[in-house]
């Protein structure tokens, strides 16, 4: 990406530059899949938070598609 355009968008209504915002969504779910894979692991597992944090995570990585995709016509507020 040209270093003189950066794409920003609006966090908690601050404006952010997406390559930050795109890495702290990479380190979250990379935490969210080793928990899963950790809790998915115990004797007893607990399905109503593996799912929860599933849900997390399939939500993160729409996020990061958007963030790769790099359509600068939309609009997206992180909260």
């Amino acid at each position: 990406m040209n270093a003189l355009y950066q794409r920003k968008i609006v966090v908690n209504g601050e404006l952010k530059e997406a390559s930050s915002v795109q890495t702290k969504v990479e380190q979250d779910i990379a935490f969210l899949q080793h928990r899963i894979n950790l809790m998915k692991k115990q004797k007893v597992p607990n399905s109503v938070v593996i799912e929860t944090y599933e849900n997390m995570l399939k939500s993160r990585q729409s996020v990061l598609a958007w963030l790769r995709d790099g359509n600068s016509e939309q609009e997206i507020r992180l909260i």
